[in-house]
């Protein structure tokens, strides 16, 4: 299985990318922006870079960022902030473009995401150390934004507790800080608490308890702006990994979100991919709106958000740009058929597509449009399957139903969904093998047809439910927009 391209993220310099840029230089208040593309663009112009050959154009990609992040700091609030996570080989620019739009005085933090688990391991590469870290750029749109200090908490041994400075008597383990601006009316209250302490010259200091869980001292502390506590999707749970190829863990994206918001407030993410900061939002009971051009990753975080949260169901989330209905659904196959294809994959929940050459190539697919993970029972033991996706936008024919059941043996998958419309799934029920497997709970087809009408109805498919996915989540009173 490839992961899914949802995008294509290759940039090329077009006539319109000329035109954007005059456009730019006409305004003075944009016009140090397409000094910095201009810039960009005169470097890869040299005649070192044009000997390459063809390479990604970075004065398009910046371009259309500095576009883009114009909007943005349009409809950020002023108690808001943005983060943006960057490319290395083009974050010094974009922190050009972020201090003209934002405003150097705005400038939060430059947050190093050091990959957890993987930056203890890291593998060297050839005359030059090992890449275990991304930027992310933290700007806020005023001087009154919304900061919520990341707490984390670590556990000392003994040794670890006393090497910190931490103190031990009988009633446990304590650390302290200075009296600060304390007045003598709250050190009086302090006292009568037990949370004063008296250093030998007779200091005063306040005294902060530290707990004790499985013989190891638990302090917390305020994380900084490195953050190496937060694995890469390599070393996250398996049923956090959808097989989107630019996915973030849903760590990560929570810190950000506790950090720069309040319950209810909004979280915009303008390139939401497969909706972890949507999903970190509605866990931590925020509104949110996402916006991504692919429609695959549009009704993947849909059937990613309904299943993990058990009280939302399809209708809950409204999406806009994807096929609605039966007409939409046919309009968008018979204008692209490797478009529908995606769509019908994200909206079914597959975890990935196949293809025969590079991801997002139109070409055979050996009769396989989409993968879908699933757990299944067996003598109490969850086992990893799959089950093979294959769409249909025109004629069903029985040779399509033989060829996709001679796929499910080739690939040993358990089960075989073939999607079309709903005045095709005769030919499906004509040719559908009877053949049925199991697990401890039920029996299941084979091979199955699903209609376009199904999928628009939220009817479930015939297969075990996903455990890995399907975490129950609490009611939010937050209406979703």
């Amino acid at each position: 299985m490839k992961p899914v391209e949802a995008f294509e993220d290759i940039w090329d310099w077009t006539a319109d990318d000329v035109s954007l840029l005059g456009e730019l230089d006409e305004n003075l208040q944009t016009r140090p922006l397409a000094t910095i593309v201009r810039f960009a663009r005169e470097m890869e112009e040299s005649p070192q870079k044009r000997r390459r050959g063809r390479q990604p154009s970075l004065a398009a990609y910046l371009l259309n960022m500095a576009l883009r992040l114009k909007a943005m700091s349009r409809v950020l609030k002023p108690n808001g902030s943005i983060y943006l996570h960057c490319d290395p080989k083009a974050s010094h620019y974009l922190k050009l473009i972020l201090d003209n739009v934002f405003g150097r005085d705005n400038f939060r933090n430059e947050i190093v995401w050091v990959y957890g688990k993987a930056a203890r391991g890291a593998k060297g590469i050839a005359k030059q150390l090992a890449r275990n870290n991304d930027i992310i750029f933290y700007y806020s749109a005023s001087k009154q934004w919304t900061f919520n200090p990341p707490i984390g908490k670590r556990k000392l041994s003994y040794k670890e507790a006393k090497g910190s400075g931490f103190m031990q008597d009988e009633r446990g383990w304590f650390k302290t800080a200075p009296r600060g601006d304390y007045t003598d009316e709250s050190v009086k209250r302090l006292r009568a608490e037990g949370r004063i302490y008296e250093t030998r010259t007779g200091s005063i200091r306040i005294r902060y308890n530290l707990p004790e869980i499985d013989g190891k001292v638990v302090e917390e502390y305020r994380h900084g702006s490195c953050w190496d506590d937060i694995p890469d999707m390599m070393h996250t749970p398996k049923s956090e990994r959808l097989g989107y190829p630019t996915q973030k863990p849903l760590a990560l994206l929570k810190r950000i979100v506790q950090a720069s918001s309040n319950l209810g407030d909004v979280i915009l993410d303008p390139f939401c991919g497969c909706g972890t900061t949507a999903h970190a939002a509605e866990t931590l009971e925020r509104r949110w709106i996402g916006i991504d051009i692919s429609p695959f990753s549009a009704e993947l975080i849909r059937e990613r958000i309904t299943g993990n949260f058990r009280y939302l169901n399809r209708n809950d989330i409204q999406v806009i740009g994807t096929p609605v209905n039966v007409m939409d659904a046919r309009a968008l196959a018979a204008r692209d058929k490797f478009e529908f294809e995606k769509w019908v994959c994200g909206a079914i929940g597959a975890n990935g597509m196949y293809q025969s050459k590079s991801p997002g190539d139109r070409g055979p697919d050996g009769g396989v449009d989409g993968v879908m993970e699933i757990d299944v029972v067996r003598k109490g033991r969850v086992h990893g399957e799959y089950a093979i996706i294959q769409v249909k936008g025109g004629n069903v024919t029985p040779d399509s139903v033989k060829a996709l059941s001679e796929t499910v043996r080739r690939l040993d998958a358990v089960a075989g969904i073939l999607v079309c419309f709903a005045d095709q799934m005769q030919a499906v029920a004509n040719q559908r093998s009877h053949e049925t497997w199991s697990d401890d709970y039920e029996t299941y087809p084979v091979i199955q047809g699903y209609s376009i009408e199904d999928l628009l109805e939220d009817r479930p498919l015939q297969l075990p439910r996903r455990y890995g996915n399907r975490r129950g989540g609490k009611l939010s009173a937050l209406s979703l927009l």
